[in-house]
């Protein structure tokens, strides 16, 4: 690509442009709806031509530490003029405003440099900390403006508590969105669970004025209010799971702005998020959606690592839900691949950044679908098409200690003889990645690309289950078997370190699906009763394994495990 900083300039300055045209008042909905969707190409070309642009200056390493921040890089396309830009996670790259805040670059005789600086500074009369923000070189003349290197965010971040441990769970059974049911207290030391997962709707944590149970705290200069009942409500969760030396990983859902009134969620919510997603994407193209958002993961992050555990641990962040699939469950409006992604990977990178600083193995996790080559519907995306973007944005912009949280249901959700699924297949082009092919995506995470340092990234099943359509026989036993199956694949893959099956118990909430270990607390004739699954999930990892499981072999058709399809 000839020139690729000013295509990568004048195509971002246009969509600032077309991004104000847009928001102005339009006597009637067509032409704003029109100025949106020619936005929205223009973008997807400019984030295409910076991710595949070359620059021969780079950034190559950006190190923020309790006060101070420190830049490194080459510089070898030019002698003079030579900035240093901090841009605000917010801001839209080549926006001409971004560059109001230059840093001289002293470039040695060999190109090298090394930039530090505090780590505070003033926005807009607030105090701004920049440990959300990324790094670009520009070369400044008395004419414009120009970028001569990728962005950066910061590689490495000064941890509180470096010494806080990793998790490090007793095998790779674990449970999905797990909740405290007294009359079942004892029930994951029973099943032998070593993590879970647990939801958290993140806009009821705080709120924009003072209330009754609330107390005041600040991020980014501005102030906010944190909820103390449902803080110490997750408190109780998070403390049980400690006492059950239980690996968590949260789930951090934003609820949809379009649906709901609440102020809290009109700042953190994507405003273009509409009344199709049951969730949405947060707010990462405003300073007031990145401060909220920030200032809500920066108080939970600090609070659930604490050396003490005084409110429970939160070992790991899975951002959002089933992202290939947004337009329904993160919702941020219609979007192409790559527009969706760059706000995506900001809102991991956010939550990786903040949570960095208190806990030095904390990560974010990517969640995605099993549909991979192939979308599912035309509003969706694609599990490998997003897990290619991402690695992109990262070799662009600095990679980080990201993980997979997949969900390899099977190929249909309402039937649970996943070895019959005929769209698994074992190619990297196969349509879906279901228990019967999971092997495809332990082979895809070896790739070189995909692992970070050198390294394989963590893959957690962070939600997977087989349906029992009805409580008959055959269903039940169909749906054990589906269990069996998957854990004899999942066993002996190195990537997969956790497997959360999900659902501990059948749910009225999930239309006709039947997943659970146990049956609905309202079954007629057996209330909260333990299907066969509940017993073959106990007896995994046990002594006990092989008599609960092998007689499933006769259901799948095979006469030994290792023959599995």
């Amino acid at each position: 690509m000839r020139n690729p900083s000013r295509a990568v300039q004048f195509l971002t300055a246009l969509i600032v442009i077309l991004f104000a045209l847009s928001r102005r008042e339009s006597a009637s909905a067509a032409p704003a709806a029109q100025a949106t969707r020619v936005m929205g190409a223009v973008l997807t070309r400019s984030l295409d031509r910076y991710l595949n642009a070359t620059f021969s200056d780079t950034i190559t390493r950006v190190a923020v530490d309790d006060a101070s921040v420190t830049i490194e890089g080459t510089v070898r396309s030019v002698t003079d003029g030579v900035r240093l830009a901090d841009i605000p996670m917010d801001r839209v790259l080549g926006d001409a405003d971004v560059f109001a805040t230059l840093l001289d670059v002293p470039v040695g005789d060999d190109g090298s440099f090394v930039v530090t600086t505090p780590r505070n500074r003033l926005r807009e009369g607030r105090d701004y900390d920049r440990i959300v923000s990324r790094w670009q070189l520009v070369r400044e003349t008395d004419q414009e403006t120009v970028a001569i290197s990728h962005a950066r965010y910061a590689d490495t971040i000064g941890c509180r508590s470096p010494e806080l441990p990793a998790a490090n769970p007793r095998s790779k059974k674990g449970l999905g969105g797990w909740h405290i049911v007294p009359k079942l207290a004892n029930e994951l030391e029973e099943l032998g669970v070593a993590g879970v997962t647990i939801n958290l709707m993140v806009h009821s944590l705080i709120a924009l004025e003072p209330g009754q149970s609330t107390t005041p705290f600040q991020w980014q200069g501005r102030t906010y209010h944190a909820d103390n009942r449902q803080l110490h409500a997750m408190d109780q969760r998070l403390i049980a799971a400690a006492e059950s030396d239980l690996m968590v990983s949260v789930i951090l859902l934003v609820g949809n702005p379009a649906k709901h009134s609440s102020e809290v969620l009109k700042t953190i919510g994507h405003p273009d998020a509409n009344s199709d997603g049951t969730f949405a994407m947060p707010n990462v193209t405003s300073a007031s959606g990145v401060d909220a958002y920030g200032a809500i993961m920066n108080l939970i992050a600090e609070r659930w690592s604490r050396p003490d555990g005084k409110f429970g641990r939160v070992h790991h962040w899975i951002i959002h839900n089933e992202v290939d699939a947004g337009y329904e469950w993160t919702n941020a409006g219609d979007k192409s691949a790559i527009e969706y992604m760059d706000l995506y990977q900001r809102s991991m990178r956010l939550t990786h950044m903040i949570a960095r600083q208190y806990d030095p193995n904390a990560r974010a996790f990517i969640s995605l679908t099993h549909h991979w080559a192939d979308a599912g519907t035309p509003k969706w995306y694609g599990s490998k098409r997003l897990l290619q973007l991402l690695t992109k944005f990262c070799a662009a912009e600095g990679d980080f200690a990201w993980g997979l949280a997949h969900h390899p249901y099977p190929q249909s959700l309402l039937k649970p003889r996943t070895w019959e699924d005929d769209q698994a297949t074992s190619d990297f082009d196969t349509k879906k990645i279901t228990p019967k092919n999971i092997e495809v995506l332990d082979a895809y995470m070896h790739l070189p690309e995909m692992r970070f340092g050198g390294e394989l990234r963590p893959v957690h099943l962070s939600e997977n289950g087989f349906n029992s359509p009805d409580y008959s026989e055959k269903s039940l036993m169909d749906q054990a078997a589906g269990m069996a199956f998957a854990w004899k694949k999942i066993l002996p893959l190195e990537s997969i370190q956790m497997w959360h099956y999900h659902n501990w118990i059948d749910n009225h909430g999930e239309g006709k699906l039947r997943i659970g270990l146990r049956k609905y607390p309202d079954d007629p004739t057996d209330p909260l009763g333990k299907k066969p699954i509940w017993n073959l999930y106990q007896a995994l990892g046990t002594a006990n394994e092989s008599r609960l499981a092998d007689p499933y072999l006769k259901t799948i058709g095979i006469t030994d495990w290792s023959a599995a399809p």
